[in-house]
């Protein structure tokens, strides 16, 4: 028996970019803004059925995200030039 579609209409093994803030974790994984992961499968924790597991590289676990921070096209880049993690001061 075929599997039920992923939200989104998404694909298994599809590829698609982090949109949302950047987060660590406990365990030492991380999402970045702007990152590249791979579908893995429906989010079963807090956005289960409007979410994704995800495998992000360099991460041993998957992690669960949110349909509207995902997206088929890499997100623009942040204003001024800066990449994610950059350290800025308020002046």
């Amino acid at each position: 028996e075929k599997p039920p579609p992923l939200p989104g209409g998404h694909n298994l093994g599809g590829q698609l970019y982090y949109t949302g803030s950047s987060k660590s974790f406990e365990s030492g994984d991380k999402i970045v803004h702007g990152q590249k992961g791979e579908v893995v499968g429906p989010a079963t924790d807090f956005h289960q059925g409007n979410g994704l597991q995800m495998l992000f590289p360099g991460n041993a676990t998957f992690v669960d995200c949110y349909l509207p921070q995902l997206s088929v096209e890499e997100p623009p880049p942040l204003p001024g030039g800066h990449d994610p993690g950059d350290q800025l001061y308020y002046t």
